[in-house]
């Protein structure tokens, strides 16, 4: 079954982090997508980098199974917007959220890092969350 409902919010590596250590900020964006019958993006390598920080496994299956949750994989046409992005932060996470924010219509990027997209102000708004 394809999911075509659209991605309104990007969750990085420190979003999910904050998520599994039971963070009110995430599970309120998650509440808001949900009554506009959209989906929050989880770009698979904000899962892995995330992955070491986790303190509730169950939290994170919640996540990635939640109804209103969509993980993403990379795209092979994706490659040269993921290495550019890369280029800028030498991180992969980041660089996919980037790409999944871009790619989505300029998704806005839930993130405990603003800092980190403070060379990607082109793309969509990012949203600020404490790191729990």
């Amino acid at each position: 079954m394809i999911d075509d409902r659209p991605i309104r919010v990007v969750l990085d590596a420190t979003a999910v982090s904050a998520y599994c250590k039971g963070s009110i900020d995430v599970g309120e964006i998650l509440g808001e997508v949900s009554d506009e019958a959209a989906v929050v993006a989880l770009p698979v390598l904000c899962v892995v980098e995330a992955w070491p920080a986790v303190a509730d496994i169950h939290l994170l299956d919640v996540l990635l199974t939640h109804r209103h949750t969509r993980v993403l994989g990379l795209e092979p046409t994706e490659w040269e917007r993921l290495s550019a992005a890369y280029d800028a932060t030498d991180r992969l996470d980041v660089a996919s959220t980037v790409v999944a924010s871009d790619g989505n219509g300029g998704a806005a990027i839930l993130t405990a890092a603003p800092d980190l997209y403070a060379s990607f102000s082109d793309n969509g708004t990012v949203i600020p969350i404490s790191p729990n």
